[in-house]
Formats: structure tokens, sequence, C-alpha cells
């Protein structure tokens, strides 16, 4: 029995891809738009717009968890031939309301693009990661 899990190993490795810095996207292959809406749902979002003729899902900004606590973020979904393009958004709520360099910060003007780098950035990235990885489905990490 033992012998067979090894074997594997190897095909588990096919699907691990690292994520290279300022990784922004993330597609997951073989899922229907009704998983996607599911596994969000799951994952504790709500949706702000849904277009079922597109296929994509705007969801409401939610708050973070662990690192991230004192951020929002959002996930925007497209499906398009049985793969999920998954991108999204962030914002520090602590900012929200003061001024920096005589600016009112809002969510409108406050708000950054999802990727890997560093920081509250890639501490969201990972959260958009768990819930890719929750789909369980081969994925690639794209910089676009």
């Amino acid at each position: 029995m033992l012998k067979y899990l090894f074997l594997l190993f190897p095909i588990v490795a096919l699907f691990q891809q690292s994520i290279p810095k300022k990784a922004n996207t993330i597609e997951v292959k073989g899922v229907s738009f009704k998983e996607v809406a599911n596994g969000l749902l799951d994952a504790g979002y709500s949706f702000e717009k849904v277009d079922s003729n597109f296929q994509t899902i705007k969801t409401e900004f939610k708050e973070g968890s662990g690192k991230n606590k004192w951020m929002k973020l959002r996930l925007i979904t497209r499906v398009k031939d049985s793969t999920v393009i998954i991108t999204g958004e962030w914002y520090n709520t602590m900012f929200i309301g003061s001024k920096l360099l005589g600016v009112e910060q809002t969510v409108e003007n406050s708000t950054y693009k999802i990727e890997y780098t560093s920081g509250n950035p890639k501490n969201c990235f990972m959260e958009m990661n768990s819930f890719a990885l929750s789909l369980k489905k081969e994925m690639l990490y794209l910089i676009k």
C-alpha cells in the first residue's frame, strides 16, 4: 500500500507551481460557474454583482482573516471555457477616513490590486490563493 502512495507524488508535483513575484491572477482549470459561485459563498464572500451571461462575479469587500484583519478584500472571477480567472482588490481599513498628504482617504482612492509581492498585498494574495486551492483543480499563477 505504501509503495503505491509514493507513485502518486510525481503526479501531485505536476500540479504544483511556485508563485512568481508580482503574480496578480490565478487560473483554475476544469471548474463551472456554479462551482465558483458555491465556493465563494462557502468561503464567506457575498456577491456585489453577478453576470451569468458573461459568467462573472464581483464580490463585496470582505474582512480579511489572520494577518489581514485590518484589510478588506474582494475577488473578481470570470469563468471562460471551464477555467476561472481570479483577480482581486484590497484596502486597509485603518487609513479610511484619515488624511494622507492632505488627501482624505476613501475606499475609492485607497484600493489596490491584489498581487504576490510583500506585506499586505502578499497576505491578501494568499487569501485569494486559499480560495483558488479550495476548488481542488489544476492552477496557474499569472502576471497580467
